[in-house]
């Protein structure tokens, strides 16, 4: 059959056995929040519910993995589950995951709600509630990194170790470091795919805005992140991206390095030789050495995203390894 002929053949099936969705209608778009759909794991915290989902004893030590983003979720996280001969985390460890305020399938606030001081309260409120009394351990990476530093830096009594996957810069001045973004990069790929979406869709819609970006982040150009290893996502979050990627982070002024100096416990970079701006020479030089006691581990053949997606088995095994020495 020639190819035109099969295409009007399914545009024509499509048309008339397809029933046509209000995209407005929560659920036909982009997966239901917290707040729409009530099966969904959650925690209500003082300002918001969040999506979150734990995995093995409540007995055991508590690590709290981290997700990437802003705007994105943690469903690409959870291949860090996986048994590594005859070993998991959720067998030694109780592994608690979330979708922070904005992201994922958590709730949608306004712009105005979403902020680096909010998303730590919220961390804070989550740690007390399934570690009370309990020294934890973060896993965090990209922007699961960063909130891992500020934590840490606020809170060093509460933390028992942790790792750092290719963590955003910890400070403003380290963010003006970055290899390729001494400042916003305006005509890069990420950067003009939030404000595209900022312009075209006011953030009172997430619905829509989510869409959008979601259309963008799967035909992004991942060059320099890695192999192409799938990374599922539940669904993305505009407005957190825009507020506090751009909002916060590039444009504002923070440091979650004041104490991290006197923290004494051991801690663990892993980092990758192909990630051209968070890679391992940048993390060796401006972060790890931040830390009294640390160990960096680089993955070669990889980047950004391939440590989690495609390297799996090697980061859970330098993760057991350091977990394993700080019992």
């Amino acid at each position: 059959m020639k190819p035109v002929l099969l295409f009007t053949l399914i545009v024509a099936f499509l048309a008339t056995s397809c029933e046509l969705l209000d995209p407005n209608e929560e659920g036909n778009l982009v997966a239901k929040t917290v707040a729409e759909d009530l099966s969904l794991p959650s925690v209500q915290l003082s300002s918001t519910k969040l999506h979150v989902q734990t995995y093995g004893s409540p007995q055991k030590t508590k690590i709290f993995m981290l997700e990437g983003g802003t705007g994105e979720d943690f469903r690409y996280l959870l291949v860090l589950n996986n048994p590594v001969k005859g070993w998991s985390l959720p067998q030694q460890y109780q592994v608690i995951y979330h979708d922070y305020r904005g992201c994922g399938l958590s709730q949608r606030h306004p712009s105005k709600e979403l902020t680096i001081a909010l998303s730590l309260k919220d961390l804070e409120e989550l740690i007390d509630k399934y570690a009370p009394n309990e020294k934890i351990i973060l896993i965090g990476h990209s922007h699961g990194g960063f909130v891992a530093a500020q934590y840490l830096n606020s809170h060093p009594d509460r933390v028992k170790g942790a790792v750092f996957i290719e963590g955003g810069a910890f400070s403003t001045a380290i963010n003006k470091k970055l290899p390729k973004v001494n400042s916003v990069n305006y005509f890069g790929m990420d950067i003009n795919q939030i404000l595209w979406v900022k312009q075209l869709i006011g953030m009172d819609n997430h619905t829509k805005a989510d869409y959008l970006y979601d259309i963008g982040r799967i035909n992004r150009n991942n060059a320099d992140r890695g192999q192409n290893c799938p990374s599922p996502n539940y669904r993305a979050g505009a407005a957190s991206a825009i507020a506090i990627a751009i909002g916060e982070v590039y444009d504002g002024n923070y440091d979650f390095t004041t104490k991290l100096s006197t923290f004494q416990p051991q801690v663990l970079f892993i980092s990758s030789d192909q990630s051209k701006d968070l890679g391992f020479d940048f993390q060796e030089r401006y972060q790890a050495s931040l830390f009294p006691n640390y160990i960096h581990k680089k993955i070669v053949g990889t980047g950004h995203t391939g440590i989690i997606t495609c390297r799996t088995e090697e980061t859970l095994g330098y993760i057991k390894e350091y977990l394993e020495g700080i019992r």
